[in-house]
């Protein structure tokens, strides 16, 4: 409506005026429209490294977004700054929102804004080297400088005080996205690939995905019927999940020599054992093997996972594999690190349940998990995980098994959390 009113005015490009207008209610759309979930404290990411976004997928899709308005805003205005900055104070209004709206879902993120106002420059040139190539000259719009310039800065200033009174910037050394990945990481995925599953799955594409908060990531090989990942740089975790069959169909890996379907546990136990030994077995030996059924009934088969002890202490390693109804390998696990030396433990189970109570006087309850090895300070230690619940918040609490003081703590607030089977600190 707003755009057929502005046509009447402009009578010469109603189409045009419709068209802008149109370009810009899709983008607010696209962009402001809620994902039902909500992505905690009000603030901004905001990235130095102005051209690190150009090079992920979701930066190029938000540069194309703004081709159409930087475009239409010419052919509608022959003009190509008034264009530029229309769709440069829409990107700035939208990423303020979604900074300052996180119950709407979304990211605030001064990439966007970077990717979004070049996305609108590129097809502002566009628009105007396509009206120097036309025949049929329409005339410029004309803009009053003083409401021109009241509007632009009342805008900015709009902008501005939302900005001081609800967004707390956060200054990261890249974006969270997924891009594609080097050369270095696709050679090293496709290795994973192959200790894994050998030649039987093809490698359709390989992506890394960052994290603004540290330097690691996770690289992503796409597979027919799956994928696998692999953490980075560090390359020490390996997971994959492929199609997973409730039915009996065959869909995952096929260990080789096996030609049964499992019915039991210690069936899917015997067949996770030969794979593991087939393609990780240093997690076999002297390991302690679980198995539990995945789903009601095991409908989607069986984990049997492989964790070592060396003195009642859980060493780091581990490898859990999923066996289907079909006797395929549908999920994988798996962390390759050698036994580590661990003094000798002095605090006990209890100990370390009335330690982490004492820490958290207000809570009542507390799960004391396994003694884990984990490394701290550059030394591997002992540590009883104690999850301490409260009324509206779970605490997991880090007691050092040698000390007796805590390590460490995180709260989960409402969030019920279970006692992890390993990790690091």
């Amino acid at each position: 409506m707003a755009g057929w009113k502005l046509s009447d005015r402009r009578s010469d490009r109603p189409v045009l005026v419709g068209a802008w207008t149109a370009s810009v209610i899709g983008i607010l759309c696209l962009t402001l429209w809620s994902t039902g979930g909500t992505i905690g404290a009000a603030n901004c990411a905001i990235n130095f490294d102005v051209f690190e976004p150009f090079s992920t997928l979701q930066g190029q899709l938000n540069a194309a977004m703004f081709v159409p308005t930087g475009l239409l805003g010419v052919l509608v205005t022959r003009r190509v700054l008034p264009s530029v900055a229309v769709a440069a104070f829409l990107s700035a209004f939208i990423e303020t929102t979604q900074g300052a709206l996180p119950s709407i879902g979304r990211a605030c993120d001064t990439s966007d804004f970077i990717t979004n106002t070049t996305g609108a420059l590129l097809g502002a040139l566009c628009g105007w080297l396509a009206i120097k190539a036309a025949s049929r000259r329409l005339s410029a719009w004309t803009f009053d400088a003083k409401p021109t310039a009241v509007t632009g800065i009342a805008g900015v200033l709009a902008l501005g005080t939302v900005w001081a009174a609800c967004i707390q910037p956060r200054t990261v050394d890249e974006t969270e996205a997924v891009r594609s990945a080097t050369d270095k990481q696709k050679v090293s995925v496709t290795k994973a690939v192959a200790d894994a599953f050998g030649d039987y799955f093809p490698v359709r594409s390989v992506q890394y995905a960052s994290s603004p908060e540290s330097k690691t990531g996770t690289v992503i090989a796409n597979l027919p019927s799956g994928f696998l990942q692999m953490s980075w740089p560090d390359r020490a975790d390996i997971t994959a999940s492929l199609d997973m069959s409730d039915t009996g169909a065959e869909s995952g890996f096929p260990v080789h020599g096996v030609t049964t379907k499992p019915a039991t546990a210690q069936q899917a136990r015997e067949i996770a054992t030969i794979y593991a030994r087939q393609h990780y077995p240093w997690g076999v030996p002297h390991s302690r093997v679980q198995v539990s059924a995945v789903g009601d009934n095991a409908t989607l088969g069986w984990l049997v996972g492989y964790r070592r002890y060396v003195n009642g202490v859980l060493m780091p390693m581990r490898l859990d594999v999923q066996v289907d109804r079909a006797g395929r390998i549908s999920q994988l696990s798996a962390h390759e690190a050698s036994d580590v030396a661990i003094a000798k433990t002095s605090v006990t189970k209890k100990e370390a349940e009335a330690a982490a109570l004492k820490e958290m006087p207000a809570c009542k309850k507390a799960t004391v998990g396994e003694l884990l090895a984990v490394r701290g300070d550059g030394a591997w230690h002992a540590v009883w995980r104690v999850v301490v619940a409260c009324d509206d918040a779970s605490t997991v609490v880090n007691v050092n098994a040698h000390t007796g003081a805590i390590d460490s703590k995180e709260t989960f607030a409402k969030q019920p959390r279970r006692v992890p089977h390993g990790g690091k600190l």
